[in-house]
């Protein structure tokens, strides 16, 4: 009995990890994505020169080879963006891996107010995401979070 509970268990972590890694799943729908391709519809756009706010490195966690910048930027117009570099990359992006913006490195989604969401990431690449206001000072880092399997991706730390 125990050996068969153990086998479930083992299933059901693989069948969770998977979802992270699958790019049949239809495409979600992104909360203010701003950069990318510019006929998608909805997209709002960054306004003439960006200007970095905070900078952080992501450090890859849970072996998804995860790599690149995220910065928090205003541009011309005085709105306020998430930018991810042109070389982020993660070896999910099936839409599932989102972003946040977190008081410390490990994500606490029971602590509401430990964290901001961001937006759900489905591709590599650059990518700007409009925040509403200038996020709180408490917020230290950003995290990429699989929200299928709960566990992180990556975090990099503002300075």
């Amino acid at each position: 009995m125990k050996h068969s509970f153990n086998y479930i268990l083992l299933i059901l972590l693989v069948i969770s990890l998977g979802s992270c890694s699958s790019s049949d799943d239809p495409q979600p729908s992104t909360p203010a994505d701003v950069a990318g391709v510019p006929d998608k519809p909805g997209e709002a756009k960054v306004i003439g020169k960006v200007d970095v706010l905070k900078m952080g490195t992501f450090t890859s966690q849970s072996g998804s080879n995860t790599k690149g910048m995220i910065d928090l930027v205003t541009d011309e117009s005085g709105d306020f963006f998430v930018k991810l570099s042109d070389d982020f990359n993660s070896s999910f992006h099936t839409g599932t891996v989102t972003v946040y913006l977190s008081d410390s490195k490990n994500l606490t989604l029971s602590e509401t107010s430990s964290f901001q969401l961001v937006a759900v990431v489905d591709a590599p690449g650059e990518h700007y995401y409009k925040l509403p206001n200038f996020p709180s000072a408490k917020f230290t880092h950003g995290i990429l979070w699989c929200g299928a399997a709960a566990i992180p991706f990556g975090y990099a730390e503002f300075n």
